[in-house]
C-alpha cells in the first residue's frame, strides 16, 4: 500500500466536515461506511477522526498520510467514478451543515519518531502573512522541537499551499486524552511557553486549536 509512510516525504491530507447537530449520527455513520469501503478498495488508508471534547459540534475530520500526492488524487479520482462509492457519498449530503473541506499539507519537520497514526491528535493552525511565512515556520519548528523535549510526544509541522494558503499547523500525536493532559501539564509547569510565544514572529492573530480522537 502507498499510505503511511514511515519516513522521507509525507503529505498529510484532511477532509473537514460539519455535520447538522440533529443529524450528527446519521452523517458520522455515512462517513465511516464510505472511509471503510474505501479502505477496502484503495491502495490508501484513512482515518476518521472526531473531536475529543473540544472543538465544533458536528465536525468530523478524514485525513490519509500520502508520500506522493499525484497518485492519490487519480486514486481519488476513480472513487469518485465508482457508483457503489457515488451511493455512499450521497448519503452524507443530506446530514451536512456545509459544505467539507480539503487541506494538504506537507510534513516539513517531525520531532520524534513518525511512528503510525495517532489515537488522540492535538492540532494548532494559523494562516500566515506571505511576508512572514518564513519567520511564520521557523517559530513552528522552534515549537515543536521544544514541546517533544518537554512531553517526548512526536509533535509534527505541516505547511500549506492549497486549500489554505500560507497554512501552517502543529500536529502532536498522543496514546489518549489522558496523554495529551499530562502533556500539556508538563508544558505548563516547564514555564516557558509564554516567553516563547512572545518571542514569536509571523503567528496571525486568529489561531485555531482542536483535539481529535481517531475511531477507525
Amino acid at each position: 500500500r502507498r499510505a503511511d509512510p514511515k519516513g522521507g516525504d509525507m503529505y498529510l491530507w484532511n477532509r473537514q466536515f460539519f455535520l447538522s447537530p440533529a443529524r450528527f449520527w446519521e452523517g458520522l455513520e455515512a462517513i465511516s461506511e464510505a472511509v471503510a469501503y474505501s479502505n477496502t478498495n484503495s491502495d490508501y488508508d484513512f482515518d476518521v477522526w472526531v473531536p475529543a471534547g473540544v472543538g465544533t459540534l458536528g465536525a468530523v475530520g478524514i485525513s490519509s498520510r500520502v508520500a506522493e500526492f499525484a497518485p492519490f488524487a487519480d486514486e481519488m479520482a476513480v472513487r469518485g467514478a465508482d457508483p457503489e462509492f457515488q451511493a455512499l457519498g450521497s448519503a452524507i449530503g443530506p446530514c451536512l451543515a456545509e459544505n467539507p473541506q480539503d487541506l494538504l499539507s506537507r510534513i516539513v519537520h517531525v520531532a520524534g519518531e513518525r511512528g503510525d497514526v495517532p489515537a488522540v491528535s492535538s492540532l494548532v493552525s494559523w494562516q500566515a502573512h506571505p511576508a512572514d511565512l518564513r519567520a511564520s515556520l521557523t517559530h513552528a519548528v522552534g515549537m515543536a522541537d521544544y514541546l517533544h523535549g518537554v512531553h517526548g510526544a512526536t509533535t509534527s509541522v505541516g505547511s500549506s499551499t492549497w486549500g489554505t494558503p500560507n497554512g501552517i499547523v502543529v500536529i502532536t500525536g498522543y496514546d489518549s486524552v489522558a496523554d495529551f493532559e499530562a502533556g500539556s501539564n508538563a508544558v505548563q509547569a516547564e514555564g516557558t511557553f509564554l516567553d516563547r510565544m512572545e518571542s514569536a514572529v509571523g503567528i496571525a492573530e486568529s489561531i485555531q486549536s482542536w483535539l481529535m480522537r481517531r475511531i477507525t
